[in-house]
């Protein structure tokens, strides 16, 4: 068996110089074998090449390896859509837990909320309770306060035989609280119509009079008297009724003997109660509860 070796273009190949062992030699016939994988290809390249597979067979290759191609990306498509599916089945689980824990925790707060359906009523009743001890008591006035003043006030060279006062028994500026009503609704507060009905001697408004009537030793400390009462916040606008000599008076200017009385004056004097002297121990407070 020989081996050719495959010169350059133009050439013709020319045979090895050396056998390859195991060849046939008895029989006087020579087959050329590559020396090499290198030379083989070479020679192989130099043959054309056939394509022997029909074009329906290779067509039928092509849409089968295409057909594995679409169900490929099917998988695919179908393992995303599955994910994304369970992805969302337990979004929705939470969700409907949230929402069945949510109607559980309504239906017991609406089961609480019977124990204090009576509150709005009774919140009404408590208002118009107040109304009432308001139009009862609204125009206390503090006589302990008011006389401690005139204790105090009292100038020397006065006394007092008589007191008498009088009030309306109303305050002057009122207003009736927020009341709830039945159905839950809220009412504003109602401004009071009630207009003062005691006027000092100068117009000005007042709850109502005090009359003193007393003795002082001269016309000057019955104008002291008046002096002091005009001072007082709770005072308005005092002025005389009158005043007159009268010799039996306890605290005028004395002899210095114990058997003949002082020689003095009587008063009457007149002043208005002015709102200042008001508890206000039972006003309303409009819009608190």
């Amino acid at each position: 068996m020989l081996t050719l070796r495959r010169r350059a273009a133009g050439q013709a190949n020319e045979p090895d110089s050396e056998a390859v062992a195991g060849s046939d030699t008895g029989s006087g016939i020579g087959t050329a074998v590559p020396a090499s994988a290198q030379e083989y290809s070479s020679l192989v390249g130099a043959f054309p090449r056939v394509n022997l597979i029909p074009d329906t067979i290779a067509a039928e290759a092509k849409a089968r390896r295409a057909k594995m191609v679409v169900v490929g990306a099917t998988i695919a498509a179908a393992a995303v859509i599955g994910s994304l599916y369970t992805m969302a089945a337990g979004e929705v689980d939470n969700a409907q837990q949230q929402l069945d824990s949510a109607l559980a925790q309504s239906q017991v707060l609406a089961s609480q909320t019977l124990q204090f359906a009576d509150i709005p009523k009774v919140q009404m009743d408590v208002d118009n309770a107040k109304t009432q001890q308001y139009q009862a008591m609204g125009g206390e006035v503090l006589w302990s306060s008011l006389l401690n003043d005139l204790s105090l006030t009292m100038p020397a060279g006065t006394a007092l035989t008589e007191f008498k006062a009088s009030v309306d028994g109303i305050a002057p500026v009122a207003a009736s609280a927020s009341a709830t009503s039945t159905d839950g609704t809220v009412s504003p507060a109602t401004p009071a119509t009630n207009a003062p009905k005691t006027l000092s001697v100068l117009g000005n408004p007042g709850i109502g009079i005090i009359t003193y009537a007393g003795e002082a030793r001269t016309y000057a400390d019955v104008a002291a008297f008046l002096d002091s009462l005009g001072k007082q916040k709770t005072l308005l606008d005092p002025y005389p009724n009158s005043a007159q000599l009268n010799p039996g008076s306890s605290v005028g200017v004395s002899t210095g003997r114990v058997d003949v009385a002082g020689t003095g004056l009587t008063f009457s004097t007149t002043v208005t109660i002015s709102a200042n002297a008001l508890s206000h121990r039972y006003d309303l407070n409009a819009g608190k509860k």
